[in-house]
């Protein structure tokens, strides 16, 4: 008799090492103007160097764009941080090495390609030197190159110049005589134009400050001085006297960013006389200690803007003059709670028409206005959210947007009629998560579609939710070599009779006559739809991810994982989420603890074995639901815990929570370090020490303030990581992993 061998075993080294999991989306694609091709990155043909491809929807038939000897580039310019030489047959380094590409723009007329990283933080690598490459004479070409950072560069609308910032000033190229002009000369180690400090870049997803006009005669860019915001000295270890590392952070009550908006006139040759063209500032009121959180060219080449008083309670649309920089106001939105920044807004092409998102009649939808100011009609409506718009045809005068229905767990693409009538169409049909990617003209899309039990795959459709071909796949193969457990999406009733959802993964050989350990993980908080950004904050979701590998090692090893959604989160309106205001902390952790209440009921669980995990908001929560769960939770992991509110910035701790001194009772009441004396269970806190997010001093002062009430906890820190603790993923998830065999 053949003997059966047992299924293999998950391992940390399969999950972390190995990324088993892992899936491979399609890099940076990028429609071409005609709608029927795009490009994307991916290694060439039998080599390691990634370079740029085509696809051509017509014949399905994929190219290579640049072919990657066309990447190598002279010892003497190799850029910071590029890819290991080549070798020749002799296995020598040929002295040459390959372009490593970090992002990609096509010129306006597609003939040539910049090679320049997209924008990202400030603290991320810069780049030292920019590469164009023509199609026709298959040349690369170094056209600027510097020993200060080189950032947000950008071609310009007629694709003659490039625009880009080094150091922290703006400047202009001429490609064709090679003659940079410079435009501003005012950066200082604490003002920056065309740039953004740390709150603005996390809080407000600001990352490119400065912008072309629709004719390239002007750039409009944010002037940034940070020089009232206080420094935050971050521990640097490496160092022998441990000289810190510095950082402007504003937490909550302090003094902010002052913002200006400047329009510069680009000049053809850089001025005889020498100095720099004048700027021209915008007007914008009289209060300085205010956000401005978008600003926007539209296509008839008026400058708008979004301002926001601190408190962060109204958003105000403001249409700017930039000869004269007066400003007047199109349209402004309030709440008694916050109102959230928006991304750019979209255009309807050949006209001054625009879609503005709106929470107004209590779930988001979009609205259409002019620029006027005028309302024209509300383009959707209904007890659900919108998520974000994905594409305009304004041949046919259609609008397709994804939105959270038919329920919260999903994002479907749908369609509605600009000019009213004709409802909503519903166009794609699989459930779970969709993230559409719309050619300009709107006649096809590319579709990244994922649920839990389907890893991420792209595929092409034509606008009607016809499919035309598949495009990438991550088939992951060794998942098959593993039993893995089923998610099951659930709901339960709290006591105040409110429904909410819920993921239960259960062990592959679940048996019902068992009972089991159960660990919960959230990440909770406010979680608003209206930025078009699409974040929700929700962990239950219909799509591939959120702790995969690690969660399905525990359920291999006897453990139910319990993910949740309270209240605060998004998808489910404009209430579910604002409730939490002035209040953070009180409802999420009401209904995570709620939801281990409801999973101590049923009969497969051991009801004395309920522990919670989180990162961030999540290990916030974790915390303070450990210290305030009624000796419900036996074990919580802290993972980069906020534990005093006054300890993050001021955007988004203000935003939720006023300042300081307008709320005190609620900043104490929301904090882990006021309930410190209350823990009875296991608490294990872990983060980075260098954390430029939430910063170490978080968990060294719960320590401090545990130990003070002689309270017994676990702490792991990591030298030198962030937020996200890069690096260190093996020592991480084993350490989770030990602490939960043997505490939970």
């Amino acid at each position: 008799m053949k003997e059966t061998l047992p299924a293999p075993t998950l391992t940390l080294e399969a999950v972390f090492q190995e990324k088993i999991f892992e899936a491979t989306p399609l890099r940076q694609p990028h429609w071409m103007r005609d709608g029927r091709r795009f490009s994307y990155l991916d290694r060439a043909p039998d080599s390691e160097v990634e370079t740029i491809w085509m696809y051509d929807i017509a014949t399905g038939e994929r190219t290579v764009v640049v072919a990657p000897e066309k990447l190598r580039l002279p010892k003497a310019e190799r850029p910071a941080q590029s890819a290991a030489p080549e070798e020749d047959d002799t296995g020598e380094a040929r002295g040459e090495e390959a372009l490593r590409i970090h992002g990609y723009q096509w010129s306006p007329d597609e003939t040539r390609i910049l090679f320049a990283r997209p924008p990202h933080r400030t603290s991320a690598p810069a780049d030292q030197a920019l590469y164009v490459y023509t199609l026709a004479a298959r040349t690369l070409e170094r056209v600027a190159h510097a020993e200060t950072s080189l950032r947000n560069a950008k071609w310009s609308p007629d694709g003659r110049r490039l625009g880009y910032l080094r150091g922290d000033d703006l400047y202009v190229l001429d490609l064709a005589t090679g003659k940079e002009v410079r435009l501003t000369d005012t950066a200082r180690p604490a003002v920056y134009n065309g740039r953004f400090g740390w709150v603005y870049e996390e809080e407000l997803e600001l990352l490119d400050g400065w912008a072309w006009s629709p004719d390239g005669r002007r750039i409009a860019y944010f002037q940034v001085d940070e020089t009232p915001v206080p420094l935050v000295f971050l521990p640097n270890f490496d160092d022998l006297h441990m000289k810190p590392v510095l950082q402007r952070y504003p937490k909550a009550g302090d003094p902010n960013p002052i913002v200006r908006i400047g329009v510069v006139e680009v000049p053809a040759s850089p001025p005889e006389a020498g100095g720099v063209p004048p700027t021209r500032w915008v007007d914008l009121g009289p209060d300085t200690d205010i956000y401005i959180s978008r600003m926007q060219w539209t296509p008839q080449g008026d400058l708008l803007l979004h301002r926001m008083p601190r408190l962060q309670n109204r958003i105000e649309l403001l249409k700017a003059d930039v000869a004269t920089g007066r400003t007047a106001l199109l349209l402004a939105e309030e709440d008694k709670a916050w109102v959230d920044a928006r991304r750019d807004l979209t255009f309807i092409k050949g006209t001054d028409q625009f879609i503005w998102p709106s929470d107004r009649s209590g779930y988001n939808h979009l609205y259409l206005y002019d620029l006027s100011g005028q309302l024209l009609r509300q383009l959707t409506q209904g007890d659900w959210d919108v998520d974000a718009v994905a594409g305009v045809d304004a041949t046919h005068r259609l609008l397709y947007f994804t939105a959270a229905r038919p329920s919260p767990l999903e994002r479907q693409l749908f369609r509605v009629l600009l000019d009213g009538g004709g409802g909503i169409m519903q166009v794609t049909e699989a459930s779970g998560t969709h993230q559409p990617l719309f050619a300009p003209d709107a006649v096809h899309y590319l579709d990244t579609h994922s649920s839990r039990a389907v890893p991420p795959h792209t595929r092409l459709y034509r606008a009607s939710g016809v499919h035309v071909a598949d495009v990438h796949a991550s088939p992951m193969p060794r998942l098959r070599e593993h039993p893995l457990g089923t998610w099951e999406f659930t709901t339960f009733t709290t006591g105040d009779g409110l429904t909410l959802n819920a993921a239960l993964l259960r062990p592959p050989d679940f048996d019902p006559g068992k009972r089991y350990p159960v660990l919960m993980h959230t990440y909770g908080g406010p979680g608003s739809m209206q930025t078009y950004a699409g974040f929700s904050s929700q962990v239950v979701m219909d799509e591939y991810g959120n702790g995969g590998g690690w969660h399905q090692l525990l359920a291999q090893r006897g453990y139910l994982i319990l993910l949740m959604d309270g209240r605060g989160t998004g998808a489910r309106g404009r209430d579910f989420v604002k409730v939490i205001y002035a209040n953070l902390g009180h409802w999420e952790v009401h209904d995570l603890i709620e939801g281990a209440r409801w999973m101590a009921r049923q009969s497969f669980v051991d009801a004395r074995r309920i522990g919670i995990w989180g990162w961030s908001y999540g290990g916030y929560l974790a915390a303070l639901s450990l210290l305030r769960g009624a000796n419900v939770f036996k074990t919580a992991i802290a993972v980069a815990p906020v534990t005093h509110w006054q300890f993050y910035d001021t955007i988004y701790t203000e935003r939720y929570m006023r300042r300081p001194q307008d709320n005190p009772k609620g900043y104490a009441e929301s904090a882990p370090l006021t309930h410190a004396e209350k823990l009875t269970g296991n608490l294990l806190l872990v983060q980075g020490t260098a954390d430029d997010n939430v910063h170490f001093q978080n968990s060294a002062r719960l320590a401090a303030e545990l130990q003070k009430h002689n309270k017994p906890f676990r702490a792991m820190f990591y030298p030198g990581k962030h937020h996200g603790l890069e690096g260190v993923a093996p020592h991480l998830y084993a350490l989770l992993t030990d602490y939960i065999l043997e505490n939970l």
